[in-house]
């Protein structure tokens, strides 16, 4: 309620013209996000550029957060750093996640009377409880002064905007495929980076962890190498000179329970190829990339992420074993600062 209560003021201060419609409007995308189910995609993507056609490009702030990991994206700002499929499929990700409930939303309206006095408020909401609390568009004051043209989108995609801004441009003008390799620190984001990539478009994703060393290959020697803890040569073998041959292809996926190999799924030709994890910039093969992203993280945050994910025994093993192998590795190679994009995912 605080955050909302921060979020309502802010929004009066930036609209002095709001009217308690549209406050409920935003209080409503904070609790049920855009309030569409999407049945069809292309009919979505179809009404969004017919919306565009109609837009004059005005620079500003491209996304204005509404709370609880939600952001609102300005089409009228959003120029040509992204494609419109691109703009969908996050509307539409975002669109099919259920969120919400009747009674939070009910409390949150009723912040309502600290905005408004409730002659302006109390038959509003009486009318809109009786409608059922359908979504609703803005009013006409609002529409006449603002004229917004937005979609309500996850907050993460605000967050990786520059990533998908880089991603765009390389898909527009290469002609074979590109291929994005994810490093950064542990618990910084990067196989959830990975899944949202493949979500949005649909790319193949292969991961770091697939070539764990195995016990014969764990000798002190090896673990003391900036980059060892990591099977590079296979990857290098296996996967490298397949990533832009436009066939469909294998690899040998190293599985550390069992101590013996499976074969990966079919990693499929596409646009767009994303490797994620940490040892993925190792300079073995960190030239075969046409965008390097580092993730990175303070170390109080990455133990919070690390002790909530894995317990307080992983915590252990991570701080004692692991976190020491990857700062050698970034340290050493030099890594973030020989990275195309940077992002830090705990601000």
């Amino acid at each position: 309620m605080k955050e909302l209560k921060r979020l309502l003021c802010e929004h009066l201060e930036r609209y002095p013209q709001l009217t308690p419609r549209d406050l409920a409007k935003l209080i409503y995308q904070n609790e049920f996000g855009s309030g569409h189910f999407i049945n069809d995609e292309e009919v979505s993507l179809a009404r969004l550029t017919e919306e565009v056609k109609g837009l004059t490009y005005t620079p500003g702030e491209l996304f204005e957060d509404i709370g609880n990991g939600l952001v609102r994206l300005n089409l009228k700002a959003l120029g040509h750093a992204l494609s419109l499929q691109t703009v969908n499929r996050f509307f539409v990700l975002t669109a099919a996640q259920e969120r919400g409930n009747r009674e939070e939303f009910e409390a949150k309206l009723s912040i309502l009377r600290e905005f408004y006095p409730p002659a302006d408020v109390d038959s509003f909401l009486e009318e809109y409880k009786e409608a059922g609390y359908p979504p609703m568009s803005h009013s006409p004051r609002y529409r006449e002064h603002y004229s917004p043209s937005y979609r309500v989108v996850r907050r993460v995609f605000a967050l990786y905007f520059p990533i998908f801004e880089r991603i765009e441009q390389l898909v527009a003008n290469q002609g074979s495929t590109s291929v994005v390799a994810i490093d950064g620190r542990s618990s910084s984001g990067k196989s959830s980076l990975g899944q949202l990539l493949q979500d949005v478009y649909g790319c193949p994703v292969i991961a770091m962890d697939d070539f764990f060393l195995r016990p014969e290959q764990r000798t002190v020697s090896r673990l003391g190498e900036p980059g060892g803890n990591i099977d590079y040569e296979r990857f290098q073998l296996e996967v490298i000179p397949k990533l832009k041959g436009g066939n469909p292809f294998h690899y040998r996926v190293y599985n550390c329970q069992q101590n013996n190999f499976i074969i990966s799924p079919t990693i499929k030709s596409h646009r767009l190829t994303v490797v994620e994890g940490c040892y993925s910039h190792h300079p073995t093969f960190v030239e075969s990339y046409d965008l390097k992203v580092f993730l990175t993280v303070s170390p109080e945050v990455q133990k919070e992420r690390l002790l909530k994910r894995s317990g307080p025994a992983m915590l252990e093993r991570f701080v004692n074993e692991w976190i020491p192998l990857e700062e050698l590795y970034f340290s050493v190679l030099d890594i973030p600062r020989k990275s195309d994009v940077i992002l830090d995912t705990g601000e």
